[in-house]
This record gives C-alpha cells, sequence and structure tokens, in this order.
C-alpha cells in the first residue's frame, strides 16, 4: 500500500506539472506557499463579491419562483382538458370501427344477394324455350343455317336442364318435358336427313364425294346425336360403314379388274433372264444350241420388247409422276398400239400407280372425313377406317399377290417398291397412317418375289457356258455383259432416285444381290475369255466387255457407283497387261533388254552388265529397223480389236506412253559406263523425235 501511494503522489505530481498556471509559476521562480495564500485570498474575495450579486438579485429571483409557480398550475389544467378529451376520443375510435364492419357486412350481403340474382336470371334465361326456338326447329329445313344455330342452342338448354344441381329446381321441373318432347322431334328429323343422305350415296354413277361434302357441313347434327341419342348415333354410323364398305369394294375391285386387262403380260417370261440365249443371233445358231444342249430357245420376239426387259429407259417416272392423273380403263381401252390393235397395253407398274394413288387418295379424303365427321381419332379411327375400307384393301392384295406370283418383270416390281415406299410418305404428309398396315404387307409381297427374281438373273449368269450363246466367241463385247450393265443400272438408278428413309431398309440386301451379281458376272467374262488360247486375245475380251459395262454406266449415270468404281480398277488392270503385251510383241527386243538391265543395275552386277554389250548392238539394230512399221501396225491392230473409238483410243494412247517410257528408261539404260562404247549408239533417235512420230497416232498427247 505504501508503495502504490508513493506511486499515486508521483503520478498527481506529474499531472500537476503539466498546468499551465503552476509551470508558469515555477517558471517565474515564485514560492509556491506564498503563492497558493495569494491564490486561496484571491478566492474568497470572489465568493464575497458573488454572495453580494445574489442578494441584490433577490427580488428578480422571488418573481421567476412566482411565475414558474403559476406556469405549473396552468399546466396541471391543461393536462386534465387532455386527458378528458383522450378518453372521449377514445370512445368515437370504437364507434367508427362498429360502423365499418356493419358496412362490410352490408356491402358482402348486397354482393351476394345480386350474384345470385345474376345467376338466377342466367338460369331462367338458359331453361326459358322461346317461341322462335321451337318453331326454327320444327318448321325450318335442316339445311339452313338458322336450324343449325338454334340446334346448338337447344343442345346447350338440355344440358342445363340435365344437370345435377337444376334437376331439382322448380324452373327444370317445369320445362323438362317440353325439352324431352323437343329433343326427339329434332332427333327424328336430323334421323331422317343423315339417312337420306347416306340413301344418295347408294345411287348408281353417283359422286360419293358430293355428299359426303354436305354430311361434313352439318357434322354438328352427327355430334348432337351422340349426345343426346346414342343408339340414334350408332344406327346412322354403321350405316355409313355399311354403305361405304360396299361402294368402295364395288368401285375398287371393277376399278382394277379393268386396269389389269390393260397389263401387257407377253413382255416378260420366265426365259428373260441375264444368261437367256438372244433371239437375235439367228435361226441357225438357236438351231444348233437346240440340237447341241437338247434346251428350246427362247420365244423369238423383237428386239426393242427384249430391250425393255433389262433397260429402264422412261419407266422411273412412273415414280416421279405418282401423283399425275390415274388410267381410265375405257379411255386406255380404245387406243392403239402395235401388236395390239384396238387397245393399249401397259407395263404393270403403270397400272399399279393408278391403283394405288387411286387407293391412297381415296383413302386419305376417307379417314379425314372419320375423323371430323364421326368425331374420332387415333386408335378409333382407324378401326372405324379398317371397317369401312378393310374390304377393299383385302382384294387389292389379293390381286397385287395373284399378278406377283407369276411376274417375272423385275424392274416392274421394285418400282412398285419404290411407289410403295411414296406413297406411304404422301399419306403421312396428309396425316394418315391408316394405310401403314397394307403397304407393309404390299413389300413382304413384293420384296421376295424381286429377290427372287434377282436371284433367278444371277443363277442364269453362274450357269451360263460362253460357247452354247455363239455359234462362234470372238472378243467383242457380249449381250450377257450388256444385260447386266444395263439391269444393274437400272435397278441403281431406281433406288438411288428414292431420297425417302422407310421403317424397312433393304438396302444392305439390296447391295448384296448386286455385289453378287457382279461377282458372277465378272466370273462370266472370265469364262468367256478362257476360251482364247492367246492370252492377247484374253485381254481385248475382257478390255471389251468391262469398258461395254463401263459406258453403259456412264450413260445411265452411273459413273460415281460401287458397280461403276469396280469396273473401272478391272478395265485399268487389263489395258495395263495389254499394253505391256501389245508391245512385248512388237518391241520384245526392247522390252526384255530394258527389264532384264534394270535387275541387274538395281542388284549392282556390274560384270554382267559388261556382257550386254552385244544384246544392246543388236536391240538398238532391231529397234531401228522396224519401230515405225511397228508403230503403224500397232494404231492398225488397237483400233481393229476395239469397236468403241474412245477405248481404242485411249488404249493406244497408253501403249504410245508406255512405248516412250520404255524408249526413256532404255537411253537411260546406255548412258552407263559399259554400254558408252557401242557404236551403234549413234544411229538411235532422239527421244524427242520417237515423241513427234508417236503425236500422229496420239491426238492427245
Amino acid at each position: 500500500m505504501e508503495d502504490k501511494s508513493d506511486t499515486q503522489i508521483k503520478m498527481d505530481l506529474k499531472d500537476s506539472l503539466k498546468d499551465s498556471i503552476i509551470k508558469e509559476a515555477l517558471n517565474s521562480g515564485v514560492d509556491l506557499r506564498q503563492y497558493s495564500q495569494q491564490v486561496e485570498q484571491q478566492l474568497q474575495e470572489v465568493e464575497l463579491v458573488s454572495v453580494q450579486d445574489y442578494v441584490n438579485q433577490g427580488t428578480a429571483l422571488a418573481q421567476l419562483h412566482s411565475q414558474f409557480t403559476h406556469c405549473d398550475a396552468a399546466l396541471e389544467r391543461m393536462e386534465n382538458l387532455l386527458s378528458t378529451f383522450r378518453s372521449q376520443l377514445g370512445g368515437l375510435s370504437s364507434d367508427i370501427l362498429q360502423l365499418q364492419h356493419q358496412s362490410a357486412q352490408l356491402g358482402l350481403r348486397l354482393s351476394n344477394r345480386q350474384a345470385a340474382r345474376s345467376l338466377a336470371g342466367q338460369i331462367i334465361d338458359d331453361l326459358v324455350i322461346p317461341e322462335a326456338l321451337i318453331r326454327h326447329l320444327l318448321e325450318t329445313p335442316v339445311t339452313e343455317p338458322v336450324f343449325s344455330e338454334q340446334l346448338i342452342i337447344l343442345q346447350a338448354k338440355l344440358a342445363l336442364s340435365g344437370d345435377h344441381h337444376q334437376r331439382c329446381s322448380r324452373a327444370a321441373q317445369d320445362v323438362v318435358p317440353v325439352l324431352g318432347a323437343l329433343r326427339i322431334k329434332v332427333v327424328e328429323r336430323l334421323r331422317q336427313f343423315l339417312l337420306l343422305k347416306l340413301q344418295q350415296l347408294r345411287r348408281p354413277l353417283a359422286n360419293y364425294q358430293l355428299p359426303q361434302n354436305s354430311l361434313l357441313k352439318h357434322k354438328s347434327f352427327y355430334h348432337f346425336l351422340i349426345t343426346q341419342e346414342p343408339e340414334i348415333a350408332y344406327e346412322v354410323r354403321q350405316d355409313y360403314v355399311q354403305t361405304m364398305s360396299k361402294l368402295y369394294f364395288s368401285y375398287f375391285k371393277s376399278y382394277s379388274t379393268r386396269l389389269l386387262k390393260l397389263v401387257d403380260t407377253n413382255s416378260v417370261n420366265k426365259d428373260d433372264v441375264l444368261g437367256s440365249e438372244d433371239a437375235s443371233l439367228g435361226a441357225a445358231a438357236a438351231a444348233a444350241a437346240r440340237s447341241l444342249f437338247g434346251r428350246a430357245a427362247p420365244s423369238a420376239r423383237n428386239s426393242s420388247s427384249k430391250s425393255t426387259v433389262f433397260t429402264l429407259g422412261t419407266r422411273i417416272e412412273v415414280v416421279t409422276n405418282l401423283e399425275a392423273p390415274v388410267l381410265v380403263p375405257h379411255a386406255a381401252a380404245t387406243g392403239t398400239s402395235a401388236g395390239h390393235k384396238g387397245e393399249t397395253k401397259y407395263s404393270y407398274e403403270i397400272v399399279f400407280r393408278s391403283q394405288h394413288y387411286a387407293l391412297a387418295d381415296n383413302a386419305c379424303r376417307e379417314y379425314l372425313f372419320l375423323c371430323e365427321f364421326f368425331h374420332v381419332e387415333r386408335a378409333p379411327a382407324m378401326e372405324l377406317f379398317q371397317e369401312v375400307m378393310g374390304k377393299t384393301c383385302t382384294i387389292y392384295m389379293k390381286f397385287v399377290e395373284e399378278y406377283v406370283s407369276t411376274c417375272y418383270d423385275s424392274l416392274a416390281l421394285f418400282l412398285c417398291i419404290q411407289m410403295v415406299q411414296r406413297l406411304q410418305y404422301l399419306c403421312h404428309k396428309r396425316a394418315v397412317p391408316a394405310l401403314d398396315f397394307y403397304y407393309e404387307s404390299l413389300i413382304s409381297i413384293l420384296w421376295p418375289r424381286f429377290e427372287y427374281l434377282v436371284q433367278a438373273n444371277i443363277q442364269s449368269v453362274r450357269d451360263c457356258d460362253p460357247s452354247r450363246l455363239y455359234s462362234h466367241i470372238d472378243t467383242r463385247p457380249h449381250y450377257v455383259v450388256r444385260r447386266y450393265a444395263e439391269y444393274t443400272s437400272a435397278i441403281s438408278a431406281i433406288h438411288e432416285h428414292n431420297s425417302i428413309t422407310s421403317a424397312m431398309d433393304w438396302t444392305p440386301r439390296l447391295h448384296h444381290l448386286l455385289s453378287t451379281m457382279q461377282e458372277e458376272v465378272e466370273g462370266f467374262t472370265l469364262r468367256l475369255a478362257a476360251a482364247f488360247t492367246k492370252r492377247k486375245d484374253q485381254l481385248v475380251a475382257l478390255i471389251n466387255n468391262y469398258d461395254l459395262m463401263l459406258s453403259v454406266m456412264t450413260e445411265r449415270n452411273r459413273e460415281e457407283s460401287r458397280e461403276a468404281a469396280r469396273c473401272k480398277e478391272l478395265l485399268s488392270a487389263r489395258i495395263s497387261e495389254f499394253v505391256e503385251e501389245i508391245l512385248f510383241f512388237h518391241f520384245e527386243g526392247l522390252v526384255r533388254f530394258v527389264k532384264d538391265c534394270e535387275v541387274m543395275l538395281t542388284r549392282g552386277h556390274n560384270e554382267a552388265l559388261r556382257n550386254e554389250e552385244r544384246r544392246a548392238t543388236q536391240t538398238i539394230n532391231a529397234f531401228m529397223a522396224g519401230w515405225k512399221k511397228s508403230l503403224d501396225e500397232i494404231n492398225r491392230e488397237i483400233l481393229n480389236l476395239f469397236p468403241n473409238f474412245k477405248n481404242g483410243t485411249n488404249i493406244l494412247q497408253a501403249t504410245l506412253t508406255q512405248l516412250v517410257e520404255y524408249y526413256h528408261r532404255f537411253q537411260k539404260i546406255l548412258t552407263q559406263h559399259p554400254f558408252r562404247n557401242v557404236p551403234a549408239r549413234a544411229d538411235l533417235i532422239n527421244i524427242h523425235q520417237l515423241m513427234v512420230e508417236v503425236r500422229r497416232y496420239k491426238p492427245a498427247f
């Protein structure tokens, strides 16, 4: 404690020393005790002066005290007055709240009564049956617009009177008997009208679309029957279904039967396959074939008829013009054509298009009519459509199955397959899925038969013996190869022309068939070439046939196809081999010398190369003695061997180009050390002179 006191004293002294007055006293050297007494004396003097001031102001302070007293009394009276006013305001606020509550209750009652009055008035207005309503519904013709308007009003009144909340009202009980009687009369009138319209559909040669259009204008009649008298609506619906089912069946059966009589059944038969004999080869060749192989030749038909079996021609137009006007049997039967006096015959795909486009067009219209008039969609619509069009689709499928089972025109069948796919797409564009099952069934009939016929053509090529198709075999293009080129181009063109994606994609199977057919035709060309003993003749036969394939494919815009690419590959390989063959025949010494010496140079056999000096001299002399004559012979021989001038010219160019290449390599070899002293080198012509001579045969060199 003593330490703390000292510390406190020190701190107090330190704080005192900071005072300005103390600092000033210390700085002046004054004694602090005297200075303290002086200060105390001054304070006493000030105190005495202050007391004197208070005494002098005593009267004023008494007056001030009196004023404070009066103010306190006035404020107290005001406080009492405000307290009384406050209590009175509290009572008024309670009265105002009570009045507000009463006002809200009165407003709610008023609103409820107005709403009830409006609702009751609306119900009464809805239940009241005006005289004009009764008069129009009983007397106005049903085809008039005012009748339809009043019918809608009646339907609304019937719905209101039948509501569960309204049945117990006295107003509803008053009008229900009247509405019931009116409903019966209206239902009777609507039934008579609809059945009369259906009777118009049964008239012979009647245009059934006109009554259908009239029915669509009054589709509200059937909707009224559905809601008010379902049994009558069912009767009308069944009458329509039976009527239209018989009408469509009769119409399309007659139409299809008459159209099928216009099909040219003699255009293609089972003998019209790739590997069959060509009747245009002459009776002698056919007779020889019969005696030699014991097989009757096919019936001779003119070449134009035969060509349509494997060529497409304008037949693709039946797919591109799918929505063209259909054939009219009577008008078609009055035309004339060669071989069919008094009537025109058509290929099957033309008749098929008319049959099925007419069916698709009518089926789409019928499906949309059923959905709109009978107020059905999806599954119910499909069932109703099947009741109407089911028999027609069945008879159509039977017609197709009967014809296809004996049909040998594979192009016609493939065109039909493409048309089925396009017809299905057309139906989908019109929002009609009802024929999907029918089209899938058609594909299941058409595709297996088409595949069978293509396999038959493949088998005919596989079994084909080239020696029995000619009295003698030559190197010209074979007609079986031409048939194949036309046939595969036709099938590919039909397939590629169709850009519609189908759920049933047969593209892989088709490509497999075409690949198999190409393999068999390649095998046939090899068998054909094998009949020659000389390799050059074999190559000429192969080149001519490959060139024919490629030319036909190019002409048919099939240059970029896989088949054409394969033909180009085979043709290029055989041409390269033929060029080597013909150059070896005419310039054997030059070719052998170049090849042998290049092998020696590659292997570094310099000693063996020195032994070839004499051979080099012989080669130079032989070349210089007959190179011009050989060029003329090559030119004449190539142009005679290849009937396609363009192909022959290309082969000639390739041959002469290869000759220049051999000569260039020959000169390069002669620059080697062992041959620099060969005297005959000076007799050689310059390569530029050779190229000048070559240009006479090569226009594009």
